[in-house]
């Protein structure tokens, strides 16, 4: 029998794989149409600490529940997309102003509260999808996420021995103002174009613009993490078209498409828990995942590489500005100092 360390790559690996199978596997024997949504918080939520896996499980959750709250009640009571757009963008930078704000690991559940809305609200938007029914599937699905990974991951993640770290530099006001401007512009005309134009590629740019304008805004210093963002985007949406194009080209059926499903993401486990592909492995299997729909029937190869086109052009709009914002902080600090 093959045994590894706990802290192994094959380990960290495996649990990865499992927590995200299980994951996929209960959000279909519920009968959601977008599982590949249950098995996208394992990626994030897997940590080296205990204490912090439980924390931004816990604000996943908060986070996702008080964004796709928010995006559900614009669906509803706004019926012009501008306004839905403007609803969304206030909560973008509302949500991440907070998060950059804290700047712990405490703050994640504001990132998530800033992007969740616009993830919710553009597939009814652009798709016409049932509102309600996709805001509960959401929900529904974070919760299974945060659960298996927390199950299957518990007993070999230690303990932290002390505090939580401090936040490494004291937040800027100007950098609090420029992110959540961009923010609210990012996600403000993302989700108008969408309404206005019900364009498949334009939702896919647009959610990309939401999630990283929140994500990459609320970061301390992003400029580490924007170097891998851009080649982990494009090998997700590369992996989402290959993906599709196997199973278009080769007619498979609801359980085919489940196990080629379980290969892509196996792979995807391998490069995460891999230190030296991990950074760019973590967007390359959550643009693989949204993109490529895993495990769901989805839409069609051609559908799927508009999308994938859309989402490597609403990455490069958001992290163009974002590295440029975060690199007047450096400015700002020689001024001070001189």
């Amino acid at each position: 029998m093959i045994r590894f360390a706990a802290d192994s790559v094959p380990a960290k690996a495996l649990r990865l794989f499992l927590a995200a199978i299980i994951a996929l596997s209960i959000a279909e024997l519920l009968g959601f149409h977008n599982t590949y949504w249950a098995a996208m918080p394992v990626f994030v939520i897997a940590q080296p600490l205990r204490e912090d896996m439980v924390v931004r499980g816990i604000l996943r959750v908060i986070g996702t529940l008080a964004g796709a709250g928010i995006g559900l009640l614009a669906l509803i009571y706004l019926g012009n997309p501008v306004a839905i757009g403007l609803a969304v963008g206030v909560t973008a930078a509302i949500g991440t102003g907070l998060a950059y704000r804290i700047g712990t690991t405490y703050s994640y559940g504001f990132t998530l509260m800033a992007f969740s809305c616009g993830v919710v609200v553009m597939p009814s938007l652009g798709l016409g999808a049932n509102d309600i029914a996709l805001a509960l599937e959401r929900i529904w699905c974070t919760l299974i996420g945060v659960a298996c990974i927390t199950l299957v991951s518990w007993s070999f993640t230690p303990s932290r021995h002390g505090p939580i770290p401090p936040r490494p530099m004291p937040p800027s006001t100007q950098q609090l103002i420029l992110r959540m401007a961009f923010a609210a512009t990012a996600c403000t005309i993302g989700t108008a174009a969408t309404g206005l134009t019900m364009n498949f590629a334009i939702m896919s740019g647009a959610l990309a613009m939401t999630v990283f304008s929140a994500v990459i805004g609320s970061m301390t210093d992003p400029r580490p993490i924007i170097r891998w963002l851009v080649p982990g985007v494009i090998m997700g949406v590369c992996a989402a078209v290959v993906y599709r194009s196997i199973i278009d080209s080769l007619g498979l059926n609801q359980p085919q498409i489940y196990i080629l499903a379980i290969l892509f993401v196996a792979a995807g486990a391998l490069l995460r828990a891999h230190p030296k592909t991990a950074a760019p492995a973590l967007d390359c299997n959550m643009c693989f995942l949204l993109a490529g729909e895993a495990g769901a029937v989805g839409h069609s190869f051609e559908l799927t590489a508009l999308g994938a086109c859309g989402m490597v052009c609403g990455t490069l709009l958001v992290a163009g500005p974002l590295h440029f914002i975060a690199s007047l902080r450096d400015r700002e600090r020689t001024q001070a100092a001189s």
